[in-house]
């Protein structure tokens, strides 16, 4: 069973995902972690394993800038995607140890997901 590095927080911002073969899908990143996060979309097509990166605007006290974190698909379920988070820069550390401290836990949820091997 996968293990996660980093304790969920739940929120709800509006974010674009980007995939070189799909395009760009418009989701909610619903929870968020040091690792990763989980977006809620219309669509799952993106395939897992793929390279995406995630943009949102976490807010003008963390970040005036939108934030593009980038990342792989590891998991999908009828509701959206996960996404585990890679060769993060600077900046983007530095807002999500900002963030995440000021988000409430998210809460524990069972859903059937397709997993990345």
């Amino acid at each position: 069973m996968e293990q996660r590095n980093s304790d969920r927080k739940a929120v709800s911002f509006d974010a674009v995902v980007g995939c070189t073969r799909f395009g760009m899908i418009r989701g909610e990143i619903v929870d968020l972690a040091e690792g990763g996060a989980y977006v809620q979309a219309e669509t799952s097509i993106v395939p897992l394993g793929a390279a995406v990166t995630v943009t949102f605007q976490p807010g003008e006290a963390i970040c005036r800038n939108c934030l593009s974190l980038r990342g792989r698909v590891t998991h999908q379920s009828l509701q959206g995607f996960g996404i585990e988070f890679c060769d993060l820069d600077e900046r983007c550390i530095d807002a999500l140890a900002r963030l995440l401290p000021t988000l409430p836990a998210a809460p524990s949820r069972a859903m059937p997901v397709l997993r990345a091997g």
